[in-house]
């Protein structure tokens, strides 16, 4: 039986394969400084859903009992801008980029432990409170909610019903932080805005919101353990104390971009152009270079005296 070798075509649909999939996997394999979230659109919550969320704060009015709030609902309600001034994202892709939002703290967090430990410290008498905590650094440890102290809101508009996107985030390395991205219908987001604040009065019912929020992740200058009263008192009274990272608001790029096949926007038209060019290569450019180097070979055949040389070579 007489071996075929296989056809340029047939190269070129094994390219075209291992292509895709790379795009498909490779994302899932860098994650470094990147965090990312992947929906489908579904504009309107079910039933149910509505019974289980919104019937928390209605239920307890019915009672007589004022409605409880979250955390990240009181703080929202000092400091949350107008939804009109929200930035926008569209279909198919749109990115935001240098973005920042003050970090929140983890609970358990050096800067939120060191603050509660010095403060205890402070009132005994055994540090003086003059050199702690001062400028940025003391109005941060004044804050009501260090858990949650800031949210960014976004409007994710114009996207398609049952369409899948992918909201992603990244974020310089010198800037620790675990990122927290909720993407909401306009029903859901409701329960997490002011009740002064009405959604629908400024956004059509097919709208989608996401919310960012940062946790500070790196050391803080706080866990170093805090002067004694006779440090303090050794101090110049007009040094500057040095403001911790925890203070500086941190950085990111906000990407939206529509998923096809699980390949996103921007990767499926690289996808596309490469494909392109490799159908392109192996069906005219192969055969053309192939045709060209058995025409040379058949001329060598066809003369002898280029055989000579070579033979006596």
């Amino acid at each position: 039986m007489q071996y075929r070798a296989p056809s340029y075509w047939m190269h070129a649909f094994t390219l075209v394969v291992t292509l895709v999939l790379l795009l498909v996997f490779a994302p899932s394999a860098a994650q470094a400084n990147t965090e990312k979230v992947v929906f489908t659109v579904q504009h309107s919550l079910k039933t149910d859903d509505l019974a289980v969320g919104v019937g928390l704060e209605e239920d307890a009015s019915s009672h007589g009992q004022p409605p409880s709030s979250s955390p990240s609902t009181r703080i929202e309600s000092l400091a949350l801008a107008d939804p009109k001034s929200w930035k926008q994202l569209t279909s198919p892709h749109t990115i935001h980029a240098s973005e920042k939002v003050r970090p929140s703290f983890y609970a358990n967090d050096a800067t939120i432990v060191s603050a509660r430990r010095r403060k205890q410290q402070e009132e005994q008498g055994q540090v003086s409170g003059k050199v702690l905590f001062s400028g940025e650094l003391s109005a941060v440890l004044q804050e009501p909610d260090l858990e949650n102290r800031e949210f960014q809101w976004y409007v994710l508009k114009d996207l398609e019903e049952g369409a899948s996107f992918e909201l992603r985030i990244s974020y310089p390395a010198t800037s620790p932080a675990d990122f927290d991205m909720k993407v909401w219908t306009m029903d859901e987001a409701q329960h997490h805005v002011p009740k002064s604040i009405q959604l629908s009065d400024h956004f059509s019912k097919n709208t989608m919101f996401a919310r960012v929020k940062a946790t500070y992740t790196g050391v803080s200058y706080l866990s170093s353990p805090p002067p004694t009263a006779t440090q303090n008192q050794s101090q110049d009274k007009d040094s500057t104390p040095v403001e911790g990272p925890e203070t500086r608001a941190i950085p990111y790029n906000l990407v939206l971009e529509r998923l096809y096949f699980h390949i996103p926007y921007q990767a499926l038209k690289l996808a596309a152009a490469i494909a392109l060019a490799v159908v392109v290569g192996f069906g005219y450019g192969v055969p053309m270079v192939h045709r060209f180097l058995k025409q040379i070979n058949l001329e060598e055949g066809e003369n002898p005296a280029v055989i000579g040389d070579k033979k006596s070579l």
